[in-house]
């Protein structure tokens, strides 16, 4: 393997890694402003929703929080790869390593923020009349309309895709790396 062919391929995952993660924030932010209807007698935006009232528990707060933070820390990922592909400065044998590290780090945040959203998923929603999970809430075209079952469901598409990414990355590292290593072993 080329340490330009290598570096083309850090360049496009990251820029595949913003594009996803701004398309994220970007359907985050609008999901905000989204209402929800039938909690009670009046519609409430998602926002007043999730952060002043009572209807959702604070452990879905701090969740949706820890979302947010999440989709901008791949952006930051998803920049640092396609810096450091543009920079011919790394060696073929650190960038071999560092491929291996970015891609467990992508693996194990991605594996982590499943987790964040089947947890908010399951929240419970305490209304008057009956008790149902955010997730529920989010799919049931009565409460709310399809936009943000769309969303819901594109947060996470992403999120598998940031696994994807994170295996194709290491899997390469650690491929370019034995690749560069063999030949010293036969010396």
């Amino acid at each position: 393997m080329e340490h330009k062919k290598v570096s083309k391929l850090l360049e496009i995952i990251g820029y595949i890694f913003m594009s996803l993660s701004c398309l994220e924030i970007t359907f985050f932010i609008s999901l905000n402003f989204m209402e929800f209807n039938n909690i009670e007698t009046n519609p409430i935006l998602l926002s007043e929703f999730i952060y002043g009232s009572n209807y959702i528990s604070l452990t879905g707060t701090v969740l949706w929080l820890i979302l947010i933070i999440s989709m901008g820390c791949y952006a930051i990922i998803g920049f640092v790869m396609f810096k450091t592909a543009k920079s011919n400065k790394i060696k073929n044998n650190l960038l071999a390593k560092l491929m291996v590290v970015i891609g467990m780090v992508i693996l194990l945040g991605a594996l982590v923020k499943m987790n964040y959203i089947v947890l908010l998923g399951k929240t419970d929603i305490s209304t008057l009349s009956v008790d149902i999970s955010f997730q529920s809430a989010l799919y049931d075209f009565d409460i709310t309309p399809i936009l943000p079952a769309i969303f819901w469901v594109y947060f996470i598409s992403a999120t598998c895709c940031y696994m994807i990414g994170g295996l194709v990355i290491t899997t390469l590292g650690i491929k370019w790396n034995l690749l560069i290593e063999k030949p010293e072993d036969t010396k």
